[in-house]
């Protein structure tokens, strides 16, 4: 009981001197918050970009290289809105995304490698729509996705959430059906229940969904079987049996690189990209704001940590040094150097207690002003339908294991402090006390 007496007259009595080495630790604590938060915000935008080209838990994609023989051309008819060429606009045709197309039989083939957990492919083809004569308009591009209806849980239609009406399932394998984007239904007037033609073909949309970054992602998406009979390329043929890329999952993710050197081997003309290869491709304000948060971000956290365990010794020690004559007596009286150092370190904890609850507080006020303050981020990102300029949002948070390391730290550091004042006590000689005193 005497302990506690003491140690809260102690406090109180030095109140100034431990509310400044809470506050810097406070200082320090939100600092790293703000920062590891911010961080994070930025690793889920970047995280949310490459779901939206790769698709939620793809790990690699196969496609096909372009030669010159293999090129598919922009022959053909039809329209892929939901009016037809009633307003003057005429479409071009269709043509594959990256003019290349792979066999079907290579989705087996990957499905048997040893590493591999799931393979899902599609046929991404790519209409372009041009404006009525005279109107001064540009070119439009729509992006149409023939996906696999029995694997949905990989590639980009993964990203997509359901906004009215179904998505597509099994049963519609073998349908004239589609789903389609939300900006691309607001754009052409559209619900479900309403028909769109592509290439001649006539689809009922059977749902409405919305995508991280839309831009980015395709407008249609049609079952991977009725995509492939729409006459496509240099000679407006069907595409029965091709596929334009392959999405591939692996076991685990320590076993990416082994898929990747087995894909390699099967498919050595191909062209594989993993979500590493896709990061690096992404250019704009989150490409940088990445760079930043991860090199700048880790010093200033160092940094940061550095200066706050500094200063709080700093002022520990300053505050042994004023109390010599006090501890020396209290030595002198019969105190053991034992009883001093814990009378020490306890006063240093219960600062570090006092400065982990202020950090936090300080912490979530960072994290608010950045949600607050921070720019939309763009990503450029270049796929086989050209490059594409998505919009991206940040939103910094924190996860309550975050919490805990950053008042761990707080703690940690007021009893490193204490520690070192602890250390100084100990050279206090009773006898220089008692002369003091007298």
């Amino acid at each position: 009981m005497f302990v506690l007496t003491y140690l809260r007259r102690e406090l109180r009595h030095r109140s100034r001197q431990a509310m400044l080495v809470a506050t810097g630790l406070a200082v320090g604590v939100g600092l790293v918050l703000a920062t590891t938060a911010t961080a994070a915000a930025v690793d889920d935008a970047q995280t949310a970009v490459l779901h939206t080209l790769n698709g939620i838990g793809t790990d690699l994609t196969v496609t096909a290289t372009p030669s010159a023989d293999r090129r598919a051309g922009a022959t053909g008819s039809g329209s892929a809105d939901g009016s037809g060429s009633a307003d003057g606009a005429s479409s071009t045709g269709l043509s594959v995304a990256g003019g290349a197309v792979l066999d079907s039989s290579t989705v087996r083939a990957i499905a048997g490698l040893a590493h591999v957990a799931g393979v899902a492919d599609s046929l991404v083809l790519s209409e372009i729509t041009l404006p009525p004569t005279g109107s001064g308009g540009i070119p439009t591009s729509t992006r149409i996705d023939g996906i696999d209806v029995t694997r949905l849980g990989l590639g980009p239609a993964a990203s997509a959430t359901l906004r009215s009406g179904r998505s597509l399932s099994r049963a519609d394998s073998r349908g004239d059906v589609a789903v389609i984007d939300t900006q691309y239904a607001a754009a052409h007037h559209l619900g479900v229940g309403s028909t769109i033609t592509v290439a001649g073909t006539r689809f009922a949309v059977v749902g409405i969904v919305s995508q991280p970054t839309a831009t980015g992602a395709a407008s249609i998406y049609l079952p991977l079987a009725a995509a492939q009979r729409l006459p496509a390329g240099q000679h407006s043929k069907p595409l029965a049996g091709k596929v334009s890329t392959i999405y591939v999952s692996a076991s685990t993710a320590a076993d990416v690189g082994a898929v990747e050197t087995e894909l390699a081997a099967l498919l050595p003309s191909a062209t594989l990209s993993s979500s590493r290869d896709l990061a690096e491709a992404v250019n704009g304000s989150l490409a940088s704001a990445t760079t930043l948060m991860h090199d700048l971000g880790t010093w200033l956290t160092v940094g940061v940590l550095l200066a706050t365990v500094a200063a709080a010794s700093l002022f520990t020690l300053a505050s042994v040094t004023r109390r010599t004559r006090e501890l020396g007596t209290l030595k002198a009286i019969g105190w053991t150097s034992w009883r001093v150092i814990t009378q020490i370190m306890a006063e240093s904890g219960t600062v570090g207690l006092a400065g982990a609850a202020l950090g936090v507080a300080v912490g979530y006020a960072g994290i608010g002003l950045v949600n607050a303050v921070a720019p939309t981020l763009t990503a450029t990102v270049g796929t086989g339908t050209g490059a594409h300029n998505l919009a991206v949002h940040l939103n910094a948070h924190t996860e309550p294991s975050t919490l805990a390391a950053a008042a761990l730290i707080a703690i940690a550091a007021a009893l490193i402090a204490g520690t070192l004042a602890a250390w100084r006590t100990t050279r206090l000689r009773p006898a220089h006390a008692l002369a003091e005193v007298e």
